[in-house]
This record gives structure tokens, sequence and C-alpha cells, in this order.
């Protein structure tokens, strides 16, 4: 079977409350549907973790945090 989805990932700032976010995800696939005709999935930009002390410390590590 092929997969002929079309992705979108969208990144926000930091002005943009969680709810604003939820919202727009589904405004822009909505239309992004509409517009292609295609089946597509809009995603939200997911953010690294850019701590240094987190990132070399191991699942169990973490766990224990």
């Amino acid at each position: 079977m092929m997969d002929d989805t079309h992705h979108i990932t969208v990144s926000f700032g930091p002005g943009v409350s969680p709810a604003e976010q939820g919202q727009l995800l589904l405004a822009f696939e909505r239309l992004a549907r509409q517009m292609t005709g295609k089946p597509v999935e809009v995603f939200k930009h997911r953010m690294g973790d850019d701590s240094k002390l987190r990132r070399s410390m191991t699942s169990e590590e973490r766990a224990k945090l």
C-alpha cells in the first residue's frame, strides 16, 4: 500500500497560546485539504531538549528526577 499522505509541520512563536495552537493546527489542516484535495496532515514542530545535562543522562537517570 502506498502512503499518499502529505505532511506539514508548523512552528509557533512564544506569543501563540497552546489553545490557539490547537485551533490553528486544525484550521490549517482543513484548509490544506480543501485547497489540495489531498489527505494532508498538519503537525506542530517538536522542540528538542537543549539541556546538555538531560541529553547526557540515560533514560533511567531521567526517570529518577
